[in-house]
């Protein structure tokens, strides 16, 4: 709205660092080092970088990384603060903001909006083609690949791009899904349904092949999971959604609409392309990597910003992947053991996020949001037992007063 979702994650995490400073006592998680670790050489890669333009990119990736860091350790420690049922409210209410934005892509595919950046800006930074796309966003991207008969309209809003609507999607439907098991108003969990039920519009007009392989891969994970809990009701629901959003989905041209897309745009030998040139420009500069994104010489992009393991191999090197995706997947196997259908899907998160990093970019939203699942399922014990626990202080404090 203001034109400041670059700097969205750092303001939000500044006053999460002054409450931390009044704490006697903050605690991490066990796995936390390789996170350190992943930032720390991400300060190192700096000195790979030769031009101020590309220092000023480094730092915005390393704000967000920091951002996302503190918001992890404020939730982690804030389980009476701030308990599940009301981050998980709150990323709901979050989802609803994005399935608006959603909607504003389908409706007026050709609008967009000047934030208050814009005109604040020296002109010579306005005009940049990133920087503009955070200070004037565009409510869709508007695509008309070569050779073919069709515009391609995909909802973008409230974010520059469609890849990063979808990723928001991808990792937000799990823990609406936590939300709608945990919290206790039948009005808001039948609100929480209904927005799932209404992204379909939106998520299906952006033809976004990453967002729906990413929550089929999703459901499949959390079915099996089920099934082996012996948990057949829940199990039978998760299987009719699928089977629902498929057969919608087939109803109304999706499929044939995405395939014809991809014909056209060619956009997968494009990504083929652009991975090769992300492994050798690794290997080039294993340890520190380039510092930031190049210019590909084949392709019409920039390599190291088609998928976050690529950026972070080709912009901080090998040491620095491995502590980034060792991180995650620390976490997402901590997570495994936690009973309770909420700790499940807030556990799936974090496996949708793994299953994602190849080819969606981690702006400072979606890293924020994998790191609030992190936050929510190292916890300890389960969600749902978590919020029983509390229920007793609720009650007497409210008694009490």
């Amino acid at each position: 709205m203001f034109g400041l979702s670059a700097l969205a994650v750092v303001l939000s995490a500044v006053p999460m660092v002054l409450l931390l400073a009044e704490r006697r006592r903050v605690e991490i998680p066990g796995g936390f080092w390789l996170w350190l670790g992943f930032v720390v050489w991400v300060c190192a890669a700096a000195l790979e970088l030769s031009t101020m333009t590309r220092l000023v990119g480094l730092g915005v990736r390393l704000g967000n990384y920091v951002g996302s860091t503190v918001v992890l350790v404020y939730l982690y420690n804030a389980r009476e603060r701030l308990t599940d049922r009301a981050v998980l409210t709150a990323l709901g209410a979050f989802f609803g903001f994005v399935v608006v934005g959603g909607y504003l892509g389908v409706l007026l595919p050709n609008g967009s909006l000047t934030t208050p950046a814009e005109s604040l800006l020296p002109h010579s930074i306005a005009v940049n083609e990133y920087v503009q796309s955070l200070v004037h966003p565009a409510f869709a991207e508007v695509q008309h690949p070569y050779g073919s008969p069709r515009t391609f309209s995909r909802p973008s809003a409230p974010f520059p791009y469609t890849n990063s609507w979808g990723c928001n999607v991808a990792l937000l439907t799990p823990l609406v899904a936590a939300a709608i098991t945990v919290v206790p108003r039948a009005r808001v969990r039948v609100t929480l349904m209904l927005l799932l039920a209404a992204a379909c519009v939106p998520a299906f007009a952006t033809l976004n092949r990453g967002m729906f392989l990413a929550l089929g891969f999703l459901l499949a994970y959390v079915a099996v999971r089920l099934a082996l809990r012996g948990q057949l009701l829940p199990l039978f629901g998760v299987l009719a959604a699928t089977a629902t959003g498929v057969a919608v989905a087939g109803a109304l041209g999706v499929w044939a609409l995405l395939a014809e897309r991809l014909h056209y745009s060619g956009s997968n030998v494009g990504r083929l392309t652009i991975y090769r040139e992300a492994f050798d420009g690794a290997v080039q500069s294993p340890l520190f990597g380039h510092g930031a994104p190049l210019p590909s010489e084949t392709v019409d992009v920039s390599i190291g910003t088609q998928g976050q393991i690529w950026n972070v191999m080709f912009s901080y090197g090998f040491v620095a992947l491995a502590c980034f995706v060792g991180w995650f997947a620390w976490a997402a196997i901590k997570s495994i053991p936690a009973r309770g259908q909420g700790s499940l899907w807030v556990h799936a998160t974090l496996v949708v996020a793994l299953f994602t990093f190849p080819f969606y970019g981690y702006d400072g939203i979606q890293l924020t949001v994998a790191m609030v699942a992190a936050a929510l399922a190292l916890r300890g014990g389960s969600v749902e037992q978590r919020e029983w626990a509390a229920e007793p202080r609720a009650s007497s404090s409210s008694l009490s007063t």
